[in-house]
């Protein structure tokens, strides 16, 4: 993916994240790739299991740190 692309769950994800007032400096892309780390597509995850993941993937990524989910997003190519 370029840098001006947006992947189609972007919009949804930063939605998600808002609801939650998680900080605005996460990475919309980190927090994608660790939800895509746990599932081969996201579209089988129903409203609230996709909220879940945000959560879940919001907490990988203070865990982690940037680094390692920058790496994880551009494995995969976010």
């Amino acid at each position: 993916m370029t840098e001006n692309r947006r992947s189609s769950y972007a919009d949804r994800i930063e939605a998600a994240m808002e609801e939650d007032g998680v900080r605005a400096e996460v990475d919309v892309r980190h927090v994608e790739a660790y939800m895509r780390a746990g599932h081969p597509t996201l579209d089988g995850l129903s409203a609230l299991e996709f909220r879940d993941e945000v959560r879940l993937a919001v907490l990988c990524i203070e865990a982690a740190g940037w680094l390692a989910s920058e790496d994880l997003a551009r494995s995969y190519g976010l």
